[in-house]
């Protein structure tokens, strides 16, 4: 089990890279290509990421249900990328601006700032839950902070590479964060596996 919990970690950290790639090249298309729109973009990602991991997730320590609360954080992230993505392609038309106009630095800062809210919230969510999941299984509380980052630095390193010269390079973005989908689902079934066998969920 404790290695079903480190393959999950690592693609959570795997994920959360790809999807923060994806999103900053669609809204740099939509904004033209504005240098400024990578700062603002990647602010309000790690704004975001913070107010889900301290808010969203803060009870944690508490649940009594954290595999099945990861479980459905991990989904829920997997496709609010999906979402995030077909958002940013109508952004002009929602917004009202036409094709081959600029769009100024408020528009840019809200627009972005809605876009990547629900993507960025669910994934800064799963690093508690991944913590609490080591402790159960390891029975430390000191290191588990710090094993859980550790794992998810690998996991988004393998992610900057598999960006470059896989994702990026062959498939669109759709097509990507549709394999980041069925990549993260497959996780979770592995995850759930050992409880479905021992019928834990049943009881």
């Amino acid at each position: 089990m404790k290695k079903r919990i480190c393959l999950a970690i690592l693609v959570m950290g795997f994920s959360g890279l790809a999807a923060e790639v994806l999103l900053l090249r669609e809204l740099l298309i939509v904004f033209s290509g504005n240098e400024l729109c990578i700062g603002i973009t990647l602010a309000n990602w790690l704004i975001l990421e913070a107010f889900g991991c301290f808010f969203l997730a803060r009870n944690a320590e508490k649940s009594k249900h954290t595999f099945e609360k990861f479980i459905v954080i991990t989904i829920l992230f997997s496709f609010s990328l999906l979402i995030a993505i077909f958002l940013t392609r109508v952004l002009k038309i929602v917004i009202g601006i036409s094709i081959g106009e600029s769009i100024g630095f408020v528009p840019m800062l809200y627009s972005s700032f809605i876009i990547l809210f629900p993507v960025s919230i669910l994934h800064g969510a799963l690093f508690p839950y991944s913590c609490r999941m080591v402790v159960m299984f390891s029975g430390r509380d000191v290191s588990s902070a710090g094993r859980v980052y550790a794992y998810e630095t690998v996991g988004t390193i393998v992610g900057g590479i598999a960006c470059t010269y896989l994702l990026i390079p062959y498939l669109n973005t759709f097509q990507a964060a549709t394999w980041l989908t069925i990549l993260n689902v497959l996780v979770c079934l592995a995850v759930l596996a050992p409880f479905w066998k021992t019928g834990l969920f049943q009881k």
